[in-house]
C-alpha cells in the first residue's frame, strides 16, 4: 500500500491566501518514460560476474549467477521545474510554477555467461527478462500516478503573490523545494514496491525452478531471498 500526501497539505505553509491575491495560474505537467531495451553482455564469467561491483548496489548473494546470470538497472526519476512571474515592475507580483516535467528511465544490462550453454543461458534469460519486466511494468504503472500527484500539488500551490521581485528568488525556491519533496515521497513510494516485487521473483521456489531445468545445474536454494533492487540493482 502506497502513502499519497496530500498536495493541499504540503504546499498549505508556502503562502496564505494566494488566490485572494494572484489570478488562476496554469501549470504544464509533463510526465514521460524512456525505456531502453536491456543490453546483453556475455563476455564475463561466472567468477566475473560474482566479483562485480556497481554502486549502490544492496548486500546481494551472488552465488546465484551461477544459475543464472545478473541484471543491473535503476528506475531513474529525473525533474524540471519552471516558474513564471508576472506584475508591475515595483511589485507586487504572482510567481507559479509554468512548467513540471518528470522523466522515469531505465536502462538495464543482464549479464550471462556464455559458457553455460544453450540450455542454461535460455534459463537465465527467461529469468533476468523477468526483472526487466518488473521495473517495465512499474515504469507504466508510476507515470500517471506521478502525472496526478504534479498536477495536484501544482494546483495546490497556485499563484503566489510576493511583494516585489528582488523577495521572488526566495519564493522561487520553496516553490520548487515543495514539488521536490513531493516527488521524493513517490520515488521512495516506487522504490519500496520495486524491491519487493524483485525479490519476490528472486524466491527459493524460483531459484530451485531455474537450477534443476538443465540437468547439469545443481545449486542450492537460498534460506532468503538474494537480491534487493531498491536503487540499482543485481539479480
Amino acid at each position: 500500500m502506497m502513502m499519497l500526501v496530500p498536495a493541499v497539505l504540503v504546499a498549505s505553509n508556502l503562502i496564505q491566501v494566494s488566490a485572494a491575491v494572484c489570478p488562476a495560474s496554469h501549470t504544464e505537467v509533463r510526465v514521460s518514460q524512456d525505456i531502453k531495451a536491456p543490453r546483453i553482455d556475455n563476455t564475463k564469467t561466472t567468477e566475473q560476474l560474482k566479483a562485480m561491483k556497481i554502486s549502490d548496489v544492496l548486500t546481494a548473494d551472488l552465488k546465484f549467477a551461477e544459475t543464472t546470470g545478473l541484471t543491473a538497472a535503476t528506475i531513474a526519476v529525473d525533474s524540471e521545474i519552471r516558474t513564471k512571474s508576472s506584475g508591475p515592475e515595483k511589485g507586487p507580483i504572482c510567481i507559479w510554477p509554468s512548467v513540471i516535467s518528470v522523466k522515469l528511465s531505465t536502462a538495464p544490462s543482464i549479464y550471462v555467461d556464455a559458457s553455460h550453454g544453450t540450455c542454461r543461458q535460455n534459463v537465465a534469460m527467461e529469468h533476468e527478462m523477468e526483472h526487466v519486466a518488473i521495473d517495465r511494468n512499474l515504469i507504466d504503472r508510476y507515470v500517471p500516478i506521478f502525472r496526478i500527484r504534479v498536477t495536484a500539488m501544482a494546483d495546490a500551490i497556485g499563484s503566489v503573490p510576493v511583494a516585489s521581485y528582488d523577495s521572488s528568488s526566495m519564493v522561487r525556491e520553496r516553490i520548487e523545494e515543495k514539488i521536490n519533496a513531493m516527488l521524493s515521497v513517490t520515488y521512495d513510494s516506487m522504490a519500496i514496491e520495486r524491491a519487493s516485487a524483485h525479490q519476490e521473483h528472486d524466491s527459493p521456489d524460483e531459484y530451485r525452478r531455474v537450477s534443476a531445468a538443465c540437468p547439469t545445474v545443481s545449486v542450492d536454494a537460498p534460506a532468503t531471498t538474494p537480491h534487493s533492487h531498491a536503487r540499482n540493482g543485481k539479480s
